[in-house]
């Protein structure tokens, strides 16, 4: 298990066990309570950047939930009667499994019986939104953060632009969280209300310069009244960003990066 020498006091660290703290302290701490990225600075006293990569991780294993708010919480989600293994007498299997056998269908009715369709709303259109770049260089990768209101809106593909000049065909990625797409990986992630969108080169192909299309994201609108989605730039594990291949951040501003909007018939 690899390991480090804290600085301050020469103990040895193990950065298994520390980061297992680092998780429990921030499990802790939106247990009762949503929490913001700056709450969460103070109550943990974790570095800014350790904090980001924690709620990273806590977020794709679904321990942690954004809200819309931008706030913290955790995901209490338990399983319901289905889900617990059903402990049979050691000496009886054989005959419970013969009567569990017998009811399913009797179980299937009454779930049936009690179980009411539910009536799924149809949208009302669809649009699609276009994140692009201008004059940027000494590109390597990119990260898109876009929110909008899952009540009205929900995101129905993603497909990558032509700034990284992907040479595989690919329509729609929504439902893949990683994909190869031979010179880049493509990597989306929808929350409530927030949608991640990454690409990357891989190895040693050279960085790209100049000005492109990022990614293509198509929408479905459930209501008339919806506010077009916005790119996220105050949060530091959603926020949109450019990347070198050192891994340090490009300095963007809102000219060099665009969306363009558009309604498809």
């Amino acid at each position: 298990m690899p390991q480090i020498r804290c600085p301050k006091c020469g103990t040895t660290v193990n950065l298994e066990n520390r980061r297992n703290n680092d998780f429990n302290l921030i499990l802790k701490s939106v247990k009762n309570k949503e929490r913001s990225f700056s709450e969460l600075l103070k109550i943990t006293k974790l570095p800014r950047k350790t904090l980001n990569l924690r709620l990273k991780q806590l977020l794709m294993e679904n321990k942690l939930i954004k809200n819309e708010k931008g706030l913290y919480c955790a995901n209490d989600g338990g399983g319901g009667i289905l889900d617990k293994e059903i402990q049979w007498p050691a000496n009886k299997k054989l005959l419970s499994l013969l009567i569990l056998c017998l009811c399913l269908p009797t179980i299937s009715f009454a779930l049936a019986m009690m179980i009411q369709p539910t009536i799924e709303p149809q949208p009302l259109g669809r649009f699609i939104i276009k994140v692009g770049v201008k004059d940027v260089s000494d590109v390597y990768g990119w990260q898109i953060g876009l929110r909008f209101d899952s009540t009205k809106l929900k995101v129905v593909s993603v497909s990558p632009g032509d700034f990284f000049e992907n040479p595989t065909q690919c329509d729609n990625l929504l439902s893949k969280d990683i994909t190869d797409l031979g010179n880049t990986l493509f990597i989306t992630k929808v929350y409530n209300g927030t949608i991640v969108i990454c690409q990357t080169l891989k190895g040693d192909s050279p960085p790209k310069s100049g000005s492109g299309t990022l990614a293509i994201i198509e929408f479905q609108f459930y209501s008339s009244d919806y506010e077009k989605p916005e790119l996220i730039f105050d949060d530091p594990a959603y926020g949109t960003a450019l990347g070198r291949k050192d891994a340090t951040e490009i300095p963007i501003d809102r000219n060099s990066i665009s969306i363009e909007f558009e309604i498809l018939q």
